[in-house]
């Protein structure tokens, strides 16, 4: 059975894709005002200023499958030896198992091997690579590095970084290079938020805009008058569209503060 992944998803209250953004036409600042439209040129966000919490912008990135190398050199080898080594990520997933859709832990991956009458380090080293390789349900692989080493490398960056419990006496650290990146902005991500939408490219690469925003709502703790919650927004735009760099600089603009004062001055009642 393959395992899955699935990175964490964010509690919002809109999503908008542009594949083709148009700077100054789909990001407007007016009277105190954002209008962010849609594909299809409709209004899709009407954010007041006075309400912008914060936002963040991630460009699209496939992201870095987590390396990380144990080196075993200073285990103490002990003849006929037990030894066992753990590795896990937090972001696996799997039907029969849980992960992080029903809010369990993926069944971490236990190796225990056993060493013979004359053991060595490079004897162990040999255990586990054999042991992690032949695991068909490892989303991960092994290598020998020499000098020891041990080198761990995950099978795609949506895993997530990988813990590693290693013999006592072991060193684990990333590879150089090897340091997980979150990826940002693929097709998949896009349609957690909005599934079988025909506008998410299935070629597309998605920057990303989070913007957080307050919200009046009702609620019966006030016997029903409004309280404000914060509530986040996502914009994604296709990073291979032409338009795109303009319409991402010139949100970022307006999000900022940046823009003309005046555009952010004289907000009706939304």
């Amino acid at each position: 059975m393959a395992v899955l992944f699935k990175l964490p998803k964010l509690d919002v209250d809109a999503v908008v894709v542009l594949n083709t953004p148009v700077d100054g036409a789909d990001n407007v600042l007016a009277n105190g005002v954002l209008t962010v439209l849609d594909e299809a040129g409709n209004d899709a966000l009407i954010l007041k200023a006075t309400d912008w919490l914060n936002f963040k912008y991630d460009a699209y990135t496939a992201g870095t499958a987590n390396v990380v190398e144990v080196d075993l050199s200073l285990v103490t080898i002990v003849n006929n030896g037990v030894y066992t080594l753990t590795i896990s990520a937090p972001y696996a997933v799997s039907f029969f198992t849980g992960g992080t859709e029903t809010n369990a832990v993926y069944q971490p991956r236990t190796y225990t091997v056993s060493l013979d009458a004359t053991a060595t380090t490079q004897e162990l080293l040999d255990a586990f690579l054999a042991r992690i390789n032949a695991d068909t349900f490892a989303y991960f692989t092994a290598a020998d590095l020499g000098g020891n080493v041990l080198e761990i490398t995950e099978n795609n960056p949506g895993y997530g970084p990988l813990n590693v419990v290693a013999p006592s006496g072991a060193t684990v650290a990333d590879a150089v290079g090897g340091a997980w990146v979150s990826p940002v902005g693929s097709a998949n991500e896009v349609l957690q938020y909005v599934p079988n939408n025909t506008t998410v490219l299935s070629t597309g690469q998605y920057n990303r805009f989070i913007i957080t925003y307050r919200k009046l709502i009702r609620h019966n703790i006030v016997n029903g008058l409004q309280v404000v919650k914060p509530v986040r927004v996502l914009v994604y735009t296709d990073s291979n569209d032409a338009g795109t760099a303009a319409f991402d600089a010139g949100l970022t603009t307006i999000l900022s503060g940046a823009g003309t004062a005046a555009d952010y001055l004289g907000c009706p009642q939304v």
